[in-house]
C-alpha cells in the first residue's frame, strides 16, 4: 500500500517519541512496537528524545513549523502553554498574574493569530486586571486558561498553504492532546503530584495531573481520558501611578493660590508630568484550574481510522485588589503645595503638601480602594473525524466539531474608604527611584479605622462569549509518485457576545443612608506586612487600612443594586461570521526523480458572512442595531523546500493571507442625533470594515549538521494592506449606514424624513481601514546535544534561538526577542535551565497632535525569566522532580510617554515545585 497515511513508519516513530517523551509509557513501547512492525529498531530516551522528534517535524514539513513534543511540556518549567511556546523562535509572551497569557508571533499579537485544538478552531479568553488587559474581548487566545498537562504537542505553523484555513496574518498553533491507538495494547496509567511554594505567598498548593488509556490486543478500539488540576494563590505588589497627567491647577503653592495665575511657581507644576493615582497595592488571586480531556478511537482496518476527542477546561478565580493611594488626577485643585522639585525632563518629582477632604463637596483625593472580581472561564470542545483511504491513491478526511469559551464576571466591585479630614505633610518623592516612590502620609494614620468613611461604590459584571461550528472535508489523490493533488470544503460559524453594565454611586445616596458610613473594625480587613522582596522605601508605611469586601458589600447590598444597559452599552454586542471555503492544491516530490526539490501550491478561496450588532442611543433610548455584510477572499499559497543535500536545505513561501477585523470594531453601536440635520451626525463603529489583508514572505535555511542537531536562519516579510484602523468623519446618506429606519423616532426630523422616502444627508464618525504597513525580521536557531564532548560533558546539550523584528507602523512587538536553555541527561538524571528574554515594546503609538505632540506613549519594559527543570528517575516507573520558575523574581512594568515613567511596577515571587511522577 502506498502512500498510506494511518500506519507508516513515520507514524508509529512519531508516537512513541513523543509518548516516551511524555514519560507517560516506557522507552521499550518504541522499540517493540517498531519490532512488531518490522521497522528499524528506535533507542529513546526523554528530553532529548522530544527535542529530536521536533526537529523531524520541522525537517519533514514543506513550510516554515516549529512544534514542541510532550517532553518539552511536561518538563519544561511551565505554568501553562504560553510559558511553553515562548521556547519557540519568533514567540513572545504577555504575563498576568505572573504566568504566560497572551502570544505575540514575529511581531503580531493574537488578533493575528489563529490557534486550532485537535484540528478545530478554537477562543479561549478570560479576565485579568485592568493593567494587563482586563475582559478579554478581542481574538486573542488566553493561553493560561489551559494547563500544559493536557497537550502532548504543540505546533506554531509560520507560513500558509491552500489546505490550512484562512484567519492568520502572524501563525497558526496547533495544540493536540493524547490518543489511545498511540499506546501500547492494554492499560496505560502515568500520574504525576506537584506542592507549587511561591516565596512571595508563603504557602504551598497542589498542582495534580493523570492519564489513562486502554487499547484492544487487536488494536481496533482505544479509550482514554486524562486530567490537570492546580490550586494557586498568587501575590502581585507593587507601585503604579495609572498613567501620568499635565496641565492640572493646584489649589496653592507656597500660599499663592493657583486659579487665575498663569506664571512662577504655578504654571511651572501646571506644566509639569504628575502621577495620576501614585499608589502602592496587592492583588491576590485564588485561582483552581481544572482540565480534562477525552479520547475514543476505533480502526477497523489499515484503511480507517475514527476518532472523537472532547477538552474541558475550567478556570476559576477571585482576585482582590487594594491599593492605598490620592487621586491627584482630578483633585489638583484640593490640593496645597508646600514643596516641589520638577526635574530636566519636565516630571514633578518631589511633591508635598496638603490633601483637602470635604464630602460635601465630593473632595475625597486620598483613599483606600478594595476591589475584588470573581470570574469564571470555562471552555467544551468536541471533535469527531474519520479518516478514509478509499484506494492505495485516494483518500479523504472528514471533520465535524464544535466549541465554546464563556466568561463569566458577575462580580467586579469596589469599596471606597476615604480621609475623613484633610492629610497634612502628604508627600511623593520619585527622586530615588522612578519605579518605587516614597510615599508618606503626614498626621494621617493609614492604619487607624477611624480615620476613614466608607463613601462610594461600584459594581461592573460583565461577561464574554465566543463559540465555533466546524464542518470540513478534504480529499486527497495521488496522481505519481511526485504529485499529489487535494481539494476541500469547509464551513465554519464563529460566534461571539459581549455584555457589561456599571452600577456606582455615593454611599450617602442610596436608601437607608444619609451620609458616609464610618469605617469601624467590623468594616475592615488590613493590608499587612506588605513590601517583601520590593526594595520597598524604608518610609512607607507596610500596613494600612482595607475594606473587608463582604461586610462592606453586605450592608450596602451592593450585589442588589440593579443596572442598565445605558451604562455601558458600547460593551454589549454581537458578532456573527459564517464563513465558507474552499481549496485546491498540489503537493510535489520530486526527490525520486533525481530533482531535490518538494512542496505545495495551491489557491483558497472564502466568503465571510458578517452580522454585527449593537446599541444605538438615540436620545436617551438605547435601541438594539444589527448589520449584515459579506466579502470574499482568494488566497494563493506556494511553499517550495529545495533539499541541496542530506542535511541541508532552503525553503521558500509566499502567500496572500487575512485576518478578520477586531471584534470592537465591527459594533454599529453609537449614538445618532436624530434633530440636528441635515446632515445628521453619528458616532459608531464600522460593521463595514475589510479584514487585514497581507502578502507573507518567508526564506529559510536549515543545516543539520549533526544527529539531533540544528543551525538555521529564517527571513520573513510581510507586506499588509489597511493595517491602521484611524478615526474619520466620512459624509453620506443614511442608505448608505446600514442603519434600519426604526433608530430615528417618526417625530424626529430625521425620522420625517425619511417617513417620506427622502435620504437624508448624515455625517458619520468612526474607525475605518487605514494605511499600509510593514513588517520584517529574523530567526537564528542552535540546537546540538554535546555527544562530542567527552564524557560527563556528552550528557550536556544546547537550545537557543534569537528573534529580530522591525516595523515602522506596527506596534506591541519586541524588536528583539531570545531564549536558550542548557540541559544535562543521563539514564537517570535531567536537569535544564532556561532564559527567555523579551525586549521592551510598545502599546499604544505617541500622540500625533495637541500640545503634547509626540508624548503619551504607552509601554512595557523589558524582561529577562530564568526558569529550572530537573528530575531523578528513583526506578523506571518513579521520578522525583524539581522545578524553579521566575527565579529573579522577574517585574511586571508597563511605561508612559518616551520618558518611560512607571504605570505599573509589580512583582509577583519565585515559584518552587516539588513532585513525583509515576507511570505504569
Amino acid at each position: 500500500m502506498s502512500n498510506n497515511r494511518l500506519n507508516t513508519k513515520k507514524f508509529v516513530a512519531v508516537s512513541a517519541i513523543a509518548l516516551c517523551a511524555a514519560g507517560m509509557m516506557p522507552s521499550a513501547f518504541a522499540q517493540d512496537d517498531a519490532e512488531a512492525e518490522g521497522e528499524d529498531v528506535i533507542t529513546i530516551t526523554g528530553f532529548r528524545a522530544s527535542l529530536a522528534e521536533a526537529l523531524d517535524i520541522k525537517r519533514e514539513e514543506t513550510g516554515v513549523v516549529d512544534a514542541i513534543v510532550a517532553e518539552d511540556i511536561a518538563d519544561f518549567p511551565d505554568l501553562n502553554l504560553a510559558e511553553s511556546l515562548q521556547r519557540i523562535p519568533g514567540v513572545a509572551i504577555t504575563r498576568e498574574a505572573g504566568e504566560g497569557r497572551q502570544i505575540t508571533v514575529r511581531g503580531l499579537s493574537g488578533d493575528f493569530t489563529r490557534v486550532r485544538i485537535n484540528g478545530m478552531d478554537a477562543l479561549a479568553t478570560g479576565g485579568g486586571s485592568d493593567a494587563s488587559g482586563g475582559n478579554n474581548r478581542s481574538r486573542r487566545f488566553d493561553f493560561n486558561t489551559f494547563a500544559s498537562d493536557l497537550f502532548n504537542q504543540l505546533v506554531v505553523r509560520k507560513t500558509q498553504s491552500a489546505s490550512i484555513e484562512e484567519g492568520s496574518l502572524g501563525a497558526n498553533v496547533e495544540l493536540q492532546t493524547a490518543h489511545p491507538l498511540d499506546y501500547d495494547a492494554g492499560f496505560t496509567f502515568a500520574a504525576s503530584g506537584q506542592a507549587l511554594y511561591n516565596d512571595l505567598v508563603g504557602e504551598t498548593s497542589p498542582r495534580l495531573a493523570g492519564l489513562a488509556s486502554w487499547k484492544s490486543d487487536d488494536g481496533i478500539w482505544g479509550a482514554l481520558v486524562s486530567v490537570a488540576y492546580q490550586d494557586r494563590t498568587v501575590l502581585e505588589e507593587g507601585f503604579s501611578s495609572v498613567r501620568f497627567d499635565d496641565q492640572g491647577t493646584f489649589r496653592s503653592v507656597d500660599g499663592t493660590p493657583c486659579a487665575s495665575v498663569s506664571t512662577g511657581p504655578c504654571q511651572e507644576l501646571r506644566d509639569s508630568w504628575y502621577a495620576r493615582i501614585p499608589r502602592y497595592g496587592r492583588l491576590t488571586y485564588d485561582q483552581q484550574r481544572l482540565g480534562l480531556t477525552g479520547s475514543v478511537q476505533f480502526q477497523p482496518s489499515d484503511r480507517t481510522l475514527v476518532t472523537f476527542d472532547a477538552l474541558y477546561s475550567e478556570l476559576d478565580a477571585t482576585r482582590d485588589e487594594e491599593f492605598l493611594q490620592v487621586f491627584i488626577r482630578s483633585n489638583t485643585d484640593n490640593i496645597d503645595v508646600t514643596d516641589y522639585t520638577v526635574n530636566s525632563d519636565g516630571v514633578l518629582e518631589y511633591l508635598q503638601g496638603t490633601i483637602q477632604a470635604d464630602m460635601s463637596n465630593g473632595i475625597i483625593p486620598m483613599r483606600s480602594e478594595h476591589r475584588q472580581d470573581q470570574y469564571t472561564t470555562e471552555f467544551k470542545q468536541f471533535t469527531a473525524k474519520v479518516e478514509q483511504e478509499f484506494t492505495d491513491n485516494f483518500r479523504a478526511e472528514f471533520f465535524a466539531g464544535t466549541s465554546s469559551s464563556t466568561y463569566d464576571n458577575p462580580v467586579q466591585g469596589t469599596i471606597f474608604f476615604d480621609a475623613a479630614n484633610p492629610v497634612e505633610g502628604y508627600t511623593y518623592d520619585f527622586g530615588g527611584t522612578l519605579e518605587l516612590p516614597e510615599i508618606t502620609y503626614g498626621n494621617f494614620d493609614v492604619a487607624d479605622p477611624s480615620s476613614y468613611l466608607f463613601t462610594q461604590y461600584r459594581n461592573r459584571p460583565q461577561s464574554t462569549e465566543n463559540g465555533y461550528d466546524a464542518l470540513r472535508a478534504d480529499f486527497m489523490y495521488d496522481l505519481n509518485d511526485a504529485w499529489t493533488l487535494s481539494a476541500g470544503l469547509s464551513w465554519k460559524e464563529y460566534s461571539f457576545e459581549t455584555s457589561e453594565i456599571r452600577i456606582e454611586g455615593d454611599v450617602a445616596d442610596l436608601s437607608g443612608f444619609s451620609a458616609p458610613v464610618p469605617v469601624t473594625d467590623a468594616l475592615t480587613a488590613m493590608v499587612e506586612g506588605f513590601g517583601d522582596g520590593l526594595d520597598y522605601p524604608s518610609a512607607n508605611d507596610t500596613s494600612w487600612v482595607s475594606a473587608d469586601w463582604d461586610a462592606a458589600a453586605d450592608m450596602i447590598g451592593l450585589l442588589d443594586i440593579p443596572g442598565d444597559i445605558g451604562s455601558r452599552a458600547q460593551d454589549n454586542r454581537a458578532v456573527e461570521e459564517e464563513d465558507t471555503g474552499a481549496y485546491v492544491q498540489a503537493d510535489f516530490d520530486f526527490n525520486g526523480s533525481g530533482l531535490p526539490v518538494r512542496g505545495d501550491v495551491g489557491v483558497r478561496y472564502v466568503e465571510t458572512k458578517v452580522a454585527s450588532t449593537g446599541y444605538i442611543n438615540v436620545g436617551g433610548s438605547f435601541e438594539p442595531v444589527t448589520v449584515d455584510r459579506s466579502y470574499t477572499d482568494t488566497l494563493p499559497a506556494l511553499n517550495v523546500v529545495w533539499d541541496v543535500s542530506e542535511d541541508f536545505l532552503l525553503r521558500g513561501g509566499v502567500a496572500k493571507v487575512m485576518a478578520r477585523p477586531d471584534l470592537g470594531n465591527l459594533s454599529p453601536g453609537g449614538s445618532i442625533d436624530t434633530f440636528t440635520g441635515p446632515p445628521f451626525a453619528i458616532d459608531q463603529g464600522n460593521p463595514g470594515l475589510d479584514p487585514y489583508r497581507a502578502t507573507a514572505y518567508d526564506l529559510s535555511a536549515e543545516w543539520y549538521f549533526a544527529e539531533n542537531s540544528l543551525l538555521a536562519a529564517s527571513v520573513f516579510y510581510k507586506d499588509v494592506a489597511s493595517y491602521f484602523a484611524s478615526s474619520q468623519t466620512i459624509e453620506t446618506t443614511f442608505s448608505q449606514t446600514g442603519l434600519p429606519e426604526s433608530v430615528a423616532s417618526a417625530t424626529s426630523p430625521l425620522g420625517e424624513l425619511l417617513a417620506n422616502g427622502g435620504d437624508p444627508a448624515v455625517t458619520i464618525d468612526q474607525t475605518v481601514n487605514g494605511s499600509d504597513a510593514a513588517l520584517h525580521g529574523f530567526e537564528l536557531a542552535y540546537q546540538q546535544p554535546f555527544t562530542f564532548l567527552p564524557a560527563p560533558f556528552d550528557d550536556f546539550g544546547f537550545v537557543g534561538n534569537y528573534t529580530w523584528v522591525d516595523s515602522d507602523e506596527i506596534s506591541d512587538f519586541s524588536p528583539v526577542s531570545h531564549n536558550a536553555t542548557l540541559y544535562y541527561e543521563n539514564d537517570r538524571f535531567s536537569a535544564r535551565l532556561s532564559g527567555a528574554y523579551r525586549d521592551a515594546y510598545v502599546t499604544r503609538q505617541p500622540n500625533s497632535s495637541g500640545r503634547t505632540e509626540g508624548r503619551e506613549e504607552r509601554g512595557v519594559a523589558e524582561t529577562y525569566n530564568v526558569d529550572f527543570a530537573s528530575s531523578w528517575a528513583v526506578t523506571d516507573n518513579l521520578d522525583l522532580t524539581f522545578e524553579g520558575i521566575n527565579l529573579t523574581d522577574e517585574v511586571h512594568h508597563q511605561t508612559f510617554d518616551r520618558l518611560k515613567l512607571p504605570t505599573v511596577y509589580h512583582h509577583t515571587g519565585r515559584n518552587f515545585l516539588f513532585g513525583v511522577r509515576w507511570r505504569q
